[in-house]
C-alpha cells in the first residue's frame, strides 16, 4: 500500500467529523484498496438514523457492496477511528476485508484485542490483520470531546 498509516487515519478522522451538527459520535471508517485508493467511507449515524446498527464500519461495508469491484479482494483495508465492537468485527470478517487499522482502543466493547479478539481469531476462518493505536491520542481526544459535549447537553 502506498499510503502512510497516519494519512489513512486522518482520512477516517475527517470522515468521522464531517458533520459537526450531528449528535452521533464522530467515528469515521474508510475502506481502501490494495493501492491505498479510497473505495468508500462513512461516519457513525446511530442517532441521526435512529438505527442501532448504523455504526461507521457497517455503513462503509454497505457502501462497499454498491461499488462494482470484488468485495472479497484480500487487499482491502478498513481504517476506523475507534476499535470495532463485536458486531462490526464480525461484519468486517464476513465482508472479506483483510486488514483493519484503528485509532483509539475501545476498553468497553473492543473486539480487535482489547476485550475480544474476533478479528484475528482463526477458529472462524482466515484471520484479519489488525494494527491498533494509529493516531490514538487524536482519536481519543475527538471522541472524549464528543462525550463531554453529549454529557453537557443531557445535563441541561
Amino acid at each position: 500500500m502506498s499510503r502512510d498509516l497516519s494519512d489513512l487515519m486522518r482520512l477516517a478522522l475527517s470522515a468521522g467529523s464531517s458533520d459537526l451538527s450531528s449528535n452521533d459520535l464522530p467515528i469515521g471508517a474508510v475502506i481502501v484498496d490494495s493501492l491505498g485508493s479510497v473505495v468508500c467511507c462513512a461516519r457513525n449515524a446511530v442517532i441521526e438514523s435512529g438505527e442501532s446498527t448504523a455504526h461507521a464500519e457497517l455503513l462503509a461495508i454497505r457502501a462497499l457492496g454498491s461499488v462494482s469491484r470484488d468485495r472479497r479482494e484480500a487487499g482491502m483495508t478498513m481504517i476506523v477511528t475507534l476499535e470495532p465492537c463485536p458486531m462490526c468485527a464480525w461484519a468486517i470478517r464476513l465482508a472479506g476485508i483483510g486488514r483493519v487499522i484503528f485509532g483509539a482502543y475501545n476498553p468497553q466493547y473492543g473486539a480487535a484485542g482489547s476485550i475480544f479478539d474476533l478479528l484475528r481469531d482463526t477458529r472462524y476462518g482466515r484471520g484479519v490483520e489488525v494494527i491498533g493505536g494509529v493516531l490514538s491520542e487524536d482519536c481519543q481526544r475527538i471522541l472524549g470531546d464528543a462525550f463531554s459535549k453529549l454529557r453537557n447537553n443531557r445535563s441541561r
